[in-house]
């Protein structure tokens, strides 16, 4: 950008996120600021950036060709979510994982 002349224009952008900024601002809200930051991320990257359980990036595995990049770092590399009775539960719960019990 130093090497730009100072009446450059800045090319137009793809896309914009607006986000309130003041002092009193809680940047760990989940529903306030990372949802709609996590869903403007996806919108521009056209993946999903969720976290899922093995169970669910096995089954992407077999189902789609392009893997959300949580399946591809974590999953195949043997880095996954580590079940327990009570997450599970509570997944099935959440209609994340189907019950097969």
């Amino acid at each position: 950008m130093r090497l730009r002349p100072p009446d450059w224009p800045l090319p137009r952008p793809d896309a914009i996120h607006h986000i309130v900024e003041d002092f009193l601002t809680d940047w760990t809200a989940p529903n306030a600021h990372i949802l709609p930051l996590r869903r403007f991320l996806e919108n521009c990257l056209s993946t999903d950036l969720r976290n899922f359980f093995a169970e669910s990036c096995f089954l992407f595995a077999f189902t789609h060709q392009k893997l959300p990049p949580s399946c591809q770092q974590g999953y195949l590399r043997m880095q996954g979510l580590v079940g327990s009775q009570e997450l599970r539960h509570h997944a099935v719960q959440a209609g994340l994982l189907q019950d097969y019990t």
